[in-house]
């Protein structure tokens, strides 16, 4: 006689055999928060990753209905809105469930999260509700790298709805159907990895320049502002270069866009093997660049853009069996107490440099604030 496994704590089912048992330990490993009700909107099964995100452990002794974990939600409270709303949010929440399937739409929660909420129509008449986490969604830049490939997350999503939907009506059947389960639980894996590596992918994109690898402009801003946003400020202090290649127009006039687009990721392979890991390096736009230093003092920085300075000119590329040399000028800042955002500091590096230009190329020149952070 085969021993009957011991059924995971989050099924709120009636009893069922080992097919069962394999379905909820599969979909409490899942990303995707999962909800089973009843045609009585009562809860029949939640997976771990509900119960992570709503904190509804105590509720579940007592087979709650759906209504009951949208007042416990609103309760804690969870939902981003405010608290004279909430009775015709949970009220419209609830009948719109009650009223059948519901395409994906997001839901806000208040510690910032953010889920793409779906609700689909069993045949039984129950309800499978689904809340898979999109947090990560990317910034306005990436939005047109995002639409193309929209249709294919929604894909995704839909699929992973019908399997978990597919594996509960598996409770009751035999062990062929248990290898239909396993199977069924790999393939959510999968479509969960892929839909993380897309949305990887979408990040690199939207904050990296093409050619150079360097962050582009928007996410050098990004990531400049959150560290000078970071507290508290180390006493070291903060400083920022802006790097700009002496008459590229002549390289790119002589050699081509693609020359010149050989030198600027020969200058970036320079800077970066010169500067700390912590530090920034951004492509801002054409030949101009730019490195935001955390935690260093002046009497390091100022020495360290005339390093960079000497490095780009003794160090030549070859482009078509030719030897190329190239010169930067830069300008440098230093972060005070009273910045607040990177365009500021920009400028004033911005400033510096068209000084170190006019000063006659391949040179140094330094923006000192009156106090420096």
């Amino acid at each position: 006689m085969t021993k009957t496994r011991h059924m995971p704590r989050h099924l709120l089912a009636e009893p069922a055999d080992a097919a069962l048992n394999a379905l909820a330990e599969a979909l409490d490993e899942v990303d995707v928060a999962i909800l089973l009700l009843d045609r009585d909107m009562r809860v029949r099964f939640v997976n771990r990753r509900l119960i992570e995100i709503f904190g509804m452990t105590p509720l579940l002794v007592t087979k709650p209905t759906f209504r009951d974990l949208l007042d416990n939600a609103a309760a804690r409270p969870h939902f981003a809105m405010p608290e004279e709303d909430l009775p015709k949010y949970l009220d419209r929440r609830e009948a719109a469930v009650r009223a059948g399937s519901i395409s994906p739409t997001h839901i806000d929660l208040q510690d910032g999260s953010r889920f793409l909420f779906a609700c689909k129509i069993c045949s039984d008449g129950g309800r499978i509700l689904t809340y898979t986490d999109v947090s990560g969604e990317l910034r306005p830049e990436a939005l047109d790298a995002m639409e193309q490939i929209n249709a294919e997350l929604r894909f995704n999503n839909e699929t992973m709805e019908d399997h978990a939907a597919q594996l509960a009506s598996l409770a009751e059947e035999t062990d062929e159907n248990i290898r239909k389960v396993e199977e069924a639980r790999q393939e959510l894996e999968r479509e969960i990895l892929a839909r993380r590596e897309l949305e990887a992918q979408l990040r690199q994109m939207a904050t990296t320049d093409g050619l150079t690898g360097a962050l582009n402009r928007a996410g050098f801003l990004i990531s400049a502002q959150t560290e000078l946003d970071r507290e508290p400020r180390s006493g070291r202090g903060m400083a920022l270069m802006m790097l700009d290649v002496d008459h590229f127009k002549s390289i790119n006039d002589r050699y081509g866009h693609a020359g010149g687009d050989h030198a600027l990721k020969h200058l970036v392979t320079l800077l970066g093997g010169r500067i700390r890991r912590s530090d920034l390096l951004g492509r801002l736009g054409g030949e101009e660049f730019a490195i935001l230093l955390p935690e260093i003092a002046p009497e390091q920085a100022e020495p360290l853009a005339r390093r960079l300075v000497i490095h780009v000119a003794e160090t030549p590329f070859l482009y078509e069996g030719q030897s190329l040399g190239m010169t930067v000028s830069i300008g440098l800042t230093f972060v005070t107490r009273d910045d607040r955002s990177a365009e500021q500091i920009i400028a004033r590096a911005d400033d510096a440099l068209y000084r170190a230009k006019g000063g006659g190329r391949n040179r140094v020149e330094t923006d000192r604030p009156a106090e420096v952070a």
